[in-house]
């Protein structure tokens, strides 16, 4: 699997898919964490 992601990121245009799909994974977590915060503190 690790030699697939190094292939992967040797070409440019496999790296910015890549890094799009990491930025929108993060992205999604962040968001959820605030929305999950938010709610917390409106339901206390």
């Amino acid at each position: 699997m690790i030699d697939r992601f190094a292939a992967a990121w040797e070409d440019p245009a496999s790296r910015t898919r890549l890094l799009r799909w990491f930025w929108i994974v993060s992205t999604l977590f962040t968001l959820t964490g605030f929305a999950l915060i938010l709610y917390l503190v409106l339901t206390a």
